[in-house]
């Protein structure tokens, strides 16, 4: 478990180090691909959600911005 500490460290940073464009886009295509893996495994087409879910997840996650400073 240590072994992995600095890793999830450094990709942490990496994720809050990404512009306001760049990390909507990020949590988008993470939301949208998850529904889609999700989709294959149970055997259900959820090509219409899962790029619905991207584009909502994006357009919130740039609209908040949670990594901004106060």
């Amino acid at each position: 478990m240590a072994r992995l500490r600095p890793l999830y460290r450094r990709l942490d940073a990496w994720v809050r180090n990404r512009s306001r464009t760049g990390y909507a886009l990020l949590g988008g295509v993470t939301s949208g691909t998850a529904v889609l893996l999700l989709g294959w495994l149970l055997a259900e087409p959820v090509v219409f959600e899962a790029v619905t879910m991207a584009i909502t997840m994006a357009v919130v996650q740039y609209a908040m911005y949670p990594t901004e400073a106060d």
